[in-house]
């Protein structure tokens, strides 16, 4: 469905930026949020979104809200509903984790591999374990440098950190807590 130009309604991010309102990826998230909360196939949050989309086309000064204000009204109009459960989800949906690599290794002995891999295995072990939806690694360039021992990137470093996100995304598919649909994770150097 194409939307009249003066149907589409603004969201702006804490950096500035303007993008369309889009109904359908809020109902997706809105949904994601109750079957984190316990919810399967919960048939409001089409409801909800087409009611924020209403709010935001009537209602909103230049057709446009900010980010933190979408997600205060989502949380509030779930809450109205009696779903605070949902609406707790929906808040803990953008937590992350971050785990410093380059931290990690200069923890650990150069050399040390195995000191290495026990300490990232327990930090992700404790981001599972506080149910976020975000796992963000970071620092990789800088661990592999530093646990080979090297002056320059070359194959070993590249395959040693294969290695490494191998090892990351096994470990974040096993401790995926049950009541996380997904869990995404990304990667920094």
């Amino acid at each position: 469905m194409i939307l009249a130009r003066e149907d589409i309604g603004w969201v702006e991010s804490d950096d500035g930026m303007l993008t369309p309102f889009d109904e359908g990826r809020l109902i997706q998230s809105v949904q994601r949020a109750a079957e984190r909360a316990g919810h399967q196939e919960w048939w409001p949050a089409e409801s909800i979104a087409a009611a924020i989309r209403l709010f935001l086309i009537e209602s909103a000064k230049d057709k446009t809200i900010f980010l933190d204000e979408l997600t205060s009204l989502i949380v509030e109009v779930l809450g109205m509903l009696g779903y605070t459960d949902i609406a707790q989800a929906y808040v803990a949906r953008d937590q992350r984790a971050d785990i410093r690599l380059d931290e990690l290794a200069a923890r650990s002995s150069a050399g040390f591999e195995l000191e290495f891999f026990r300490q990232l295995d327990g930090a992700l072990q404790a981001a599972s374990d506080e149910g976020l939806s975000l796992v963000r690694v970071c620092g990789l360039r800088a661990c592999v440098m530093r646990l080979r021992g090297a002056h320059r990137w070359g194959t070993n470093c590249r395959r040693f950190a294969e290695d490494i996100v191998n090892y990351v995304r096994e470990r974040v598919s096993q401790k995926r807590p049950d009541h996380a649909v997904a869990l995404r994770l990304a990667v920094v150097e």
